[in-house]
C-alpha cells in the first residue's frame, strides 16, 4: 500500500499489533518487513508497554492523532530515537508516521563552509547505524579516508597519534561510549601538513540505556616545525620534548602558584594542564601549607638546590611518592623553582614490604632456612640463630649435616624427586644445637627458585611442648583405662564416644565394636531420662564371666570446646568393702585428670564465661569483610596489631576474635583498660609491684604482662596512656623484659600484644602527647573498625540479636520488630556505634508490654535523623553528646547502666568532663518532662 513511500510508516491494530510497514520503516529497526510483521507496537517502543498503549489509544480515538518522542528498539538491542505521529485511519486501525532524529542536524554544506572558513575540522558518529561524517577540512587536515567504516578510522587515528596521547584518549572516549559527557584533549598528530598540535573536542549523547550520537570538532593549533623561525622551531620542540618527557616537571611561584607543570604532572595528578595553573601546590601537595611554604623557600634562597621526598595526592585522592629534585631560579625580581619529579610510589612500597618481610621473617616463632642444591646453608632467620646458639660467620657456606641427621643416600634421592616435582615434604626430625643438645622439630620442606637458582625452603617447629603434651595425654589415657571404675562417654546423641578397658572386660566386647553405637549395646537397661537428669542410680548388670554384679552409675554432663557429653562413671558395689582402698585411687586420678583438662582449657572457659565467641562479630555488611579479611591475616602471626574506631564499635570483640584465631588461643587473653585506671595505678598493674614499693604494697603482685606470658595482652584505650609510662611500655614490646614497680630483676616473657583506641594517635604524636616510636612499634598491623553509620545494613541484624538476648534475660516474649521505628534507626547516626544501639534496645525491651517491639528515639535522636540537628562547634558537640547519652540512660551517670559505659568514659572522667562542660540536671531531665 504504501512500500514506494520513503517515509517509514506502519499500519497496526488497536491491540497494538502490526500489520503492515513498509522498508523505510523497517530499516529504522535494521529489520526486514516480514520479520516485522505481527509484532507488538508495545515491544517496538522502547518506552511503551501495553498498559500505556491502552491510555495512549483512547487519546488517539478523542483526538484522532498524537505526536510524541520515544526510542525503537533495534535489532542489535540499541535504542534509536525518533519522533512517532500516529493517526486514526478507521475503525480499529491506527497508522503510524516515523521521524528518525539522529538523522537531524545542521545542513552539510553550511557545515562544510563553517569549517573551511573557521580552519575548523567537524566530524558526527551515529552508533546506532554506525555511520560517521567527517567535514572536507578534516579529512584533508588529518589525511582520512571518508570511505573507511568508523572502526577503520580509529585505527588510522592510533597509528598518527604519539602512543601517550593515545593512551590519554583512549579511555576518555570509552567513557563516552558508555555514558554521556565530553571532553577536550590538545593531542600531537602526524597528518598530511606534518607533526601538528590539534586541540580535540568531543561530545556524546543518549537515552537512559546507552549513547546514540558522538559529535565534536578538531582544530590546529599551530604546527610543530612548520615555521619560518629557528627560535620558534627551538621552543617548539623544546616544549614538544618536555611535554613527552617521563618525568613531572613543575615550575611554582613564592605565593604557591603554579605558572607551568607539563603533561605527565598533569596525567598523574588527573587535572589539565589549566587547571593546575590555577591552582596553589599546596592543593597537591601534602604539608606544604602556611609557614613551612615560608621555611621551605627561605631554604632555597639559601642553599638554591633541594633533593628530598614529597607525597601528593591526585583528583581522585590517591596518594604518590615523588623523587624531587628542585632548583631556585630569579630573573630579574620574578623567583621560581623548578621541581624534576620522579615517581617512586612503587620503589617506596616494594622497599617497605621488603622491610615487613625481613622483620617478619627474623621475628617467627618457626626456625627458617634455605639450601643450596648441594646441601649448603643459604640463609637462615634469626630465630634459627637464636634457638640453635650459632653465630651467622660459624654458619656461612656449611652443610645441612652440621644440624639435621640425614638419611640414608636413596631415601635422599627419593626425596630431592618428590621436592622437585613440586611436592612439600614433612615429617619429625632432632635438631642438633650448638651445646650439643637436641632439640625435636616438626620439619616442612619445599623447593622454590630464586633469582634463577633452586633453593630448599626449611621450616622448623619446636614439638618439645607437644611431645611433653602428648605423653601427658598418653598417660592420662592409660590411667583412664585401667581404672577400677568403668568409665563410658556418650555425645548429646547419646553414641558412645569412649570406654575403657575396665568397661570393656566386664562386658566382653572389643572397644571398635562399641565405638559410635548407642549406650543401650551397653546398658540396655538405662533409660534415656536418667542421663538427661544426670541422677545417680543402682543398676544390676551380669558379667562377661555370669556373674551378677551391682553398679553405681554416676552420670554427669561435660562441656568441652563448645561440645557437651554425658560420662558415666559405674562403680561395682558387689565387693564395695573390699575395693573402697581403689575406689579411692580411682576417683583420685580422675579428679587430677579434670584438673589438668580445667588447666589446659582456662582460656576456653574464660571465653564461655563471658559468653564469647567468634560468631559474636554479627554482621551482613559486604564493607565489613575487609576487616573480617584483615583478622583473619593477621591472626596466625605474632605481629602486634592496633585497632582504631569510635567508641562503641567492638573493637574488644576483634582484638577477641584475633586471640581466638591465633596458636595463642589455648593461653590467656588479659585486657587492661587504661582509660579506667587512675594514672598512679596503671605501672602496678601493667608491670606488677613488689612489697613496699609504694603505701599500700603490701606484698608482691604479678602484672598484667607476666599473666599474659604465652598468651595476649590486649590493652583497651591506649592513647590514655601516661607519657612517662610509654618508654617501659615501649622496652617491654621491643625487648620482651621488664622490672617490677620496686624490685630490680629483669623478667622475661613472650606476649603478643593487641592494642586499641578511639583517639588520633597520629595527632597525639604531633602534639607531643604520645610517644612516635611506641606509635611506629603499635602500628604494625592496623586495624580501622567501621562505625554502626558506616554499615546501616547491619543494623536490623543487630537489632534482632539484642532483641533476642534481652527478651530472654527479661523472659519476655517479642516475635515483630516495628519496621518504622527500624527504618528511623537506619537513618541514625548512632555517635555511640553498637553500645549506644544496644542501650537503646535493651530500653525497648523493658518497656515493651506486647508482641511487636518498639524502639522510639528521643527528641535529640528524631532531629538527628530529621537532619535538623545545627552544625556545632568542637566543645558544644562533646558537651551534646554526652546530654545525648545522659538522656539515654535517664540521667544515670554512673554504674553499670549510666552514661559512662555508652561513652566509653570511667566516672571520674565524665563528671570532670560535665563540670568543665557546664552540663546540669535540667539539660538532661527535660527531654522526660
Amino acid at each position: 500500500m504504501f512500500s514506494q513511500l520513503s517515509v517509514p510508516m506502519l499500519l497496526i491494530e488497536d491491540s497494538s499489533r502490526v500489520i503492515a510497514l513498509n522498508p523505510a520503516a523497517a530499516r529504522l529497526f535494521k529489520m526486514e518487513p516480514e520479520e516485522l510483521e505481527g509484532q507488538f507496537w508495545s515491544g517496538l517502543d522502547g518506552q511503551l508497554n501495553q498498559i500505556i498503549w491502552k491510555k495512549r489509544l483512547r487519546e488517539l480515538e478523542d483526538k484522532g492523532s498524537f505526536v510524541y518522542n520515544t526510542d525503537l528498539v533495534t535489532s542489535d538491542e540499541l535504542l534509536r530515537p525518533v519522533e512517532v505521529e500516529m493517526v486514526r485511519t478507521g475503525e480499529g486501525l491506527t497508522l503510524i508516521y516515523l521521524h528518525n532524529l539522529l538523522a537531524e542536524g545542521i545542513d552539510e554544506a553550511d557545515l562544510e563552509l563553517m569549517s573551511n572558513d573557521g580552519n575548523v575540522g567537524f566530524w558526527m558518529y551515529n552508533r546506532v547505524d554506525d555511520v560517521l561524517y567527517m567535514s572536507p577540512y578534516l579529512r584533508e587536515l588529518a589525511g582520512l579516508d571518508e570511505s573507511k567504516s568508523a572502526r577503520e578510522v580509529a585505527y588510522q587515528l592510533q597509528e598518527r597519534i604519539l602512543p601517550s596521547d593515545w593512551d590519554r584518549i583512549r579511555p576518555q572516549v570509552k567513557e563516552l561510549l558508555d555514558e554521556a559527557g565530553a571532553f577536550d584533549q590538545l593531542l600531537h598528530f602526524t597528518g598530511s601538513r606534518g607533526t601538528m598540535n590539534l586541540r580535540f573536542f568531543a561530545q556524546s549523547s543518549g537515552n537512559a540505556l546507552h549513547v546514540t550520537r558522538l559529535f565534536g570538532m578538531i582544530r590546529q593549533e599551530n604546527d610543530l616545525i612548520a615555521t619560518d623561525h629557528v627560535d620558534s622551531i627551538s621552543g617548539e620542540l623544546a616544549a614538544f620534548s618536555i611535554d613527552q618527557a617521563k618525568d613531572l616537571i613543575f615550575w611554582t611561584r613564592p605565593d604557591g602558584t603554579v605558572p607551568y607543570a607539563n603533561q605527565a604532572a598533569s596525567d598523574l595528578l588527573g587535572y589539565t594542564r589549566e587547571e593546575l595553573q590555577k591552582m596553589h601546590a599546596g592543593a597537591y601537595t601534602i604539608g606544604f601549607k602556611g609557614e613551612r611554604v615560608e621555611a621551605w623557600w627561605e631554604k632555597m634562597r639559601s642553599e638554591r638546590a633541594d633533593q628530598s621526598i614529597w607525597e601528593v595526592v591526585d583528583k581522585e585522592g590517591n596518594h604518590y611518592l615523588l623523587d624531587a629534585s628542585i632548583t631556585y631560579l630569579r630573573f630579574g625580581k620574578e623567583e621560581y623553582t623548578v621541581g624534576f619529579c620522579r615517581n617512586i610510589t612503587e620503589l617506596e612500597i616494594a622497599r617497605r614490604r621488603q622491610a615487613i618481610l625481613e622483620f617478619t621473617l627474623d621475628h617467627s616463632k618457626e626456625l627458617i632456612l634455605w639450601l643450596k642444591e648441594d646441601g649448603t646453608i643459604h640463609f637462615v632467620n634469626e630465630t634459627f640463630l637464636e634457638r640453635t646458639g650459632a653465630d651467622l660467620s660459624d654458619i656461612e657456606g656449611k652443610h645441612i649435616s652440621m644440624f639435621l641427621d640425614l638419611p640414608d643416600e636413596h631415601i635422599r634421592q627419593e626425596a630431592k624427586a618428590r621436592l622437585e616435582s613440586g611436592e612439600t615434604l614433612t615429617g619429625e626430625m632432632e635438631l642438633k644445637l650448638m651445646s650439643g643438645k637436641k632439640l625435636a622439630v616438626k620439619i616442612r620442606i619445599s623447593n622454590l627458585t630464586y633469582g634463577g637458582e633452586v633453593y630448599s625452603c626449611i621450616y622448623l617447629q619446636d614439638m618439645t611442648a607437644k611431645r611433653e603434651r602428648d605423653i601427658q595425654l598418653k598417660l592420662s589415657a592409660e590411667a583412664l583405662d585401667s581404672a577400677a571404675d568403668c568409665i563410658l562417654w556418650l555425645n548429646v546423641d547419646l553414641r558412645i564416644n569412649y570406654i575403657n578397658g575396665t568397661l570393656l572386660d566386664l562386658i566382653g566386647r572389643k572397644r571398635e565394636d562399641i565405638i559410635g553405637a548407642k549406650y543401650s549395646k551397653v546398658f540396655p537397661q538405662l533409660d534415656q531420662k536418667s542421663i538427661f537428669e544426670e541422677q545417680t542410680l543402682n543398676i544390676d548388670v551380669i558379667s562377661n564371666s555370669g556373674e551378677e554384679l551391682t553398679i553405681n552409675l554416676n552420670v554427669s554432663r561435660i562441656t568441652d570446646n563448645n561440645q557437651s557429653f554425658f560420662m558415666l562413671v559405674g562403680r561395682d558395689m558387689t565387693g564395695q568393702r573390699e575395693r573402697e582402698q581403689s575406689l579411692e585411687t580411682a576417683y583420685e586420678e580422675i579428679r587430677r585428670l579434670k584438673d589438668n583438662l580445667e588447666d589446659e582449657n582456662v582460656t576456653l572457659r574464660e571465653e564461655v564465661g563471658s559468653g564469647y565467641n567468634v560468631n559474636n562479630i554479627i554482621t551482613v555488611s559486604p564493607k565489613y569483610k575487609k576487616v573480617l579479611h584483615q583478622i583473619g591475616q593477621v591472626a596466625d602471626v605474632d605481629t602486634t596489631v592496633l585497632i582504631t574506631g569510635e567508641t562503641g564499635t567492638g573493637k574488644e570483640l576483634l582484638a577477641r576474635a584475633i586471640h581466638q584465631l591465633s596458636e595463642r588461643s589455648d593461653q590467656a587473653l588479659i585486657k587492661v583498660n587504661c582509660a579506667a585506671l587512675p594514672e598512679n595505678l596503671i605501672e602496678s598493674e601493667l608491670f606488677g609491684h613488689e612489697k613496699g614499693a609504694y603505701t599500700g604494697a603490701v606484698g608482691r603482685k604479678r602484672g598484667r604482662f607476666e599473666m599474659a606470658d604465652g598468651g595476649t595482652l590486649f590493652l583497651d584505650e591506649i592513647g590514655e596512656l601516661p607519657l612517662d609510662l610509654q618508654s617501659k611500655l615501649l622496652r617491654a614490646l621491643q625487648e620482651g623484659e621488664f622490672e617490677r614497680l620496686g624490685g630490680t630483676e629483669t623478667l622475661n616473657v613472650d606476649v603478643r600484644l593487641v592494642a586499641a583506641t578511639n583517639r588520633n594517635l597520629q595527632e597525639m604524636v604531633r602534639q607531643g602527647s604520645f610517644r612516635a616510636d611506641l606509635y611506629y612499634r603499635l602500628n604494625v598491623f592496623p586495624i580501622e573498625n567501621m562505625a554502626l553509620r558506616e554499615r546501616p545494613e547491619d543494623i536490623p541484624v543487630l537489632v534482632e540479636h539484642f532483641t533476642r538476648k534481652f527478651a530472654k534475660r527479661q523472659n519476655k516474649k517479642v516475635t515483630k520488630i516495628n519496621s518504622s521505628d527500624l527504618a528511623k534507626l537506619k537513618k541514625y547516626s548512632f555517635p555511640g556505634n553498637i553500645r549506644e544501639l544496644e542501650n537503646l534496645v535493651e530500653r525497648a525491651v523493658v518497656l515493651c508490654n506486647s508482641e511487636t517491639l518498639s524502639i522510639p528515639l528521643n527528641v535529640q535522636q528524631e532531629k538527628t535523623v530529621k537532619g535538623e540537628a545545627p552544625f556545632l562547634q568542637f566543645e558544644e558537640m562533646q558537651r551534646q553528646h554526652i546530654i545525648n547519652a545522659l538522656i539515654m540512660t535517664e540521667g544515670r551517670v554512673t554504674g553499670p547502666n549510666g552514661a559512662g559505659v555508652i561513652l566509653g568514659l570511667n566516672d571520674r572522667t565524665l563528671v570532670s568532663k560535665m563540670r568543665k562542660l557546664d552540663i546540669k540536671k535540667i539539660d538532661y531531665l527535660k527531654a522526660y518532662e
